[in-house]
């Protein structure tokens, strides 16, 4: 299967053939992953080397969309990696991309993996510090929802998403 997916990647002619291998090649090499399909479906949604680091803001897109991504979760979110030193242009179209349409589940799925292959590649205390940053997006996207004064309660079911997050970036160990 990856090798099927390897040669979606690679399928054209000419120097958009090359253009396209060496944007997957840079891919796989900024994610710290060979899996195949996980590179195609990153690939396939925008993702590229320079966009790599707006991977850490999917899982609070993926909360957003819980309870259908309003407006105060949407702005919190692109403000919020507006002010990220990692933040480029490309990422910030990215971000906006995956907010104002709902990214397939698949995405989501290819997403963390691809965390949990940038975590373990980093020691505990740095791993740490980044789970809990990226939990604490995913907590200001949730309280964002509806909010009087930009704050929130949580839902039940943004709990748990965060909680089941939070279980599957730690398991990077």
């Amino acid at each position: 299967m990856a090798q099927m997916n390897d040669a979606v990647l690679t399928a054209g002619t000419g120097s958009r053939t090359n253009e396209r291998s060496a944007e997957v090649a840079a891919l796989v090499a900024a994610v710290g992953l060979g899996d195949g399909m996980v590179v195609g479906t990153l690939y396939e949604h925008g993702v590229r080397a320079g966009t790599v680091p707006v991977l850490e803001w999917l899982p609070a897109v993926d909360v957003c969309w819980l309870d259908g991504a309003d407006v105060a979760e949407r702005h919190a979110l692109r403000v919020q990696y507006a002010s990220d030193d990692r933040s480029t242009p490309e990422g910030v179209e990215l971000l906006d991309r995956w907010l104002t349409t709902r990214p397939v589940v698949s995405l989501f799925a290819a997403g963390r993996r691809a965390l949990r292959s940038r975590l373990a590649l980093i020691d505990p205390v740095d791993r740490e510090e980044v789970v809990d940053r990226i939990v604490a997006m995913c907590e200001a996207a949730g309280r964002a929802a509806g909010a009087d004064f930009g704050v929130s309660a949580l839902s039940e079911s943004e709990r748990n998403r965060i909680l089941q997050l939070r279980r599957d970036l730690e398991d990077a160990a």
